[in-house]
């Protein structure tokens, strides 16, 4: 997803950002030499536009404005905001750097690393931004971003660089409550696939067709995003025109990630003492696929 988001925050536009540079990076370097070439056949070739970064350190000595992450950890959102965030020049603790983490990482991590930024400049400010959507959401910059803001002026900062690249940038409180709310949110939605997984497959014994049960589906109670934008069968995908499932299961979001996101809604549920039963189902159907190799599907 991060390319997509990354291409379509890069696009040149006649609006607020249109003096912006953008540097990209990328610690594996095949995937920077293939977002360029998608970049420039996009028409984001301009040197003066979009440029790539050697390491993070060089992406910290420029000065950034704006820092946009998307990674796959907590772990990795910590390394690569303290590393940045470490090694900013003294000029720009003086004008402040706003980091925007559209990471799925847990509220704890979102609140520390806010804590971290702020420690070094007072005018830093760090933004938990999580994404919903899907790859289709990031292609078609129609995501929606969940944030934790510490202020309304910050706020109203991010909104041009989200815009570019989703429809919808939603306030949800304080640091840490934008990955609150996108841990809950896929919570559900895992919960949400199963279900449609399985009547999909029930449907199909009984020799229903996967198009008519999907159709009746979506103009029913059983309507919703697992069944009508990213529905889990392929021939159901194939006629709706959308869904992973209809290229083989690539190109989605991977059972490996939606397994991250639920460890880390359970981890969260402990701490606050919650029981989550469903969720925890759900942790294992997703585990089990992932062990048996389905992880990247």
């Amino acid at each position: 997803m991060g390319t997509q988001m990354a291409l379509n925050l890069a696009k040149q536009r006649d609006d607020e950002l249109s003096n912006l540079q953008f540097t990209v990076y990328d610690m594996n370097e095949a995937n920077i030499s293939t977002f360029m070439k998608q970049a420039e056949t996009a028409g984001i070739s301009n040197s003066t536009v979009l440029q790539s970064a050697p390491d993070l350190t060089a992406i910290a000595e420029a000065n950034p404005d704006f820092i946009v992450t998307s990674l796959p950890t907590c772990e990795a959102s910590e390394a690569v905001v303290s590393e940045i965030s470490s090694n900013l020049p003294s000029s720009s603790c003086a004008t402040g750097c706003l980091f925007i983490d559209t990471s799925t990482i847990s509220p704890a991590v979102s609140k520390k690393l806010h804590q971290q930024v702020k420690a070094v400049s007072p005018h830093n400010d760090y933004v938990d931004a999580p994404v919903s959507g899907g790859v289709k959401g990031a292609t078609d910059a129609s995501l929606t971003f969940m944030t934790g803001c510490s202020s309304e002026v910050t706020f109203q900062k991010i909104q041009p660089l989200l815009k570019r690249m989703g429809k919808a940038v939603l306030p949800c409180g304080a640091s840490g409550s934008g990955s609150a709310v996108k841990l809950c949110n896929n919570a559900a939605l895992a919960a949400q696939m199963i279900g449609i997984c399985e009547a999909m497959s029930l449907g199909e014994s009984l020799g229903v067709d996967p198009k008519v049960l999907a159709n009746v589906m979506n103009v029913s109670t059983a309507k919703c995003w697992s069944s009508e934008v990213n529905n889990p069968h392929p021939i159901a995908a194939k006629g709706i025109g959308s869904g992973a499932s209809a290229n083989d299961y690539e190109g989605g979001f991977g059972t490996s990630l939606m397994l991250k996101d639920l460890n880390l809604a359970l981890d969260a549920a402990v701490e606050e003492g919650k029981s989550m039963p469903v969720t925890g189902l759900s942790r294992q159907l997703y585990s089990l696929a992932d062990n048996r190799g389905l992880g990247r599907k």
